[in-house]
């Protein structure tokens, strides 16, 4: 089971927050992005959409377990933007993502810490707000049944809670998608359903993207 993918958590689509703090408005824009380039892309686009804007910070993490990662403060005191920004993606996990926190500057000096905890802020809100998915490794096994053993077997995957794709011609073929630590189980479970009239063949590992959220602590 070793060659199996990693599992990682990453944003559904391009997503956009606020937040106001001491008339400073922060504008937390965030996307899912899989190489350096794409976020290299995001963040000049950002940029130039929000060009009058008093900074404009960025973080991205790429990679299964966040292998590549970087963060700018983009003009921030060193430290109160950038960094803060990436440890917010670090702490939930989330990857192959981009974020730019805009930042138009309302008058009031926020300080150090005060930075740290805005930039931080909007981008766990962004998180939390964002649509996500998991991207993670299921077995496919093909199951063909008869007809008299579909409305039990349909309520165990219902229940279990488990994707599938059903085809109907002379018997019933059903491709489901199953965490591969799951397999094995699934097949006693499916067997004892069906008297062990039914054909099981495992297919190939594929990466399926599921919705999941979390909820992430406020900095």
């Amino acid at each position: 089971m070793s060659d199996i993918p990693h599992s990682y958590i990453t944003i559904a689509n391009e997503f956009r927050t606020e937040y106001i703090i001491e008339k400073s408005h922060f504008i937390a824009t965030i996307a899912p992005v899989s190489t350096e380039e794409e976020a290299q892309a995001f963040i000049q686009r950002i940029s130039k959409e929000f060009w009058d804007a008093t900074h404009n910070c960025t973080a991205y993490a790429i990679g299964p377990r966040q292998e590549q990662q970087r963060s700018s403060d983009n003009g921030e005191p060193s430290g109160t933007a950038g960094k803060p920004m990436l440890e917010v993606l670090k702490k939930t996990t989330i990857t192959n993502v981009a974020v730019v926190v805009t930042r138009y500057f309302g008058g009031i000096k926020l300080g150090a810490g005060g930075l740290i905890r805005a930039y931080s802020h909007s981008v766990a809100k962004a998180v939390q707000e964002g649509p996500k998915l998991l991207i993670a490794p299921r077995q496919i096994v093909s199951l063909t049944i008869d007809y008299s053993y579909f409305g039990s077997v349909e309520r165990q995957l219902q229940t279990l809670e488990l994707p599938y794709q059903s085809t109907f011609t002379d018997t019933i073929s059903l491709e489901i998608y199953v965490e591969p630590s799951f397999v094995s189980e699934l097949e006693t479970t499916i067997t004892n359903l069906t008297g062990g009239n039914l054909l099981w063949e495992l297919q190939d590992i594929r990466m399926v993207e599921l919705p999941y959220s979390f909820s992430t602590a406020e900095e």
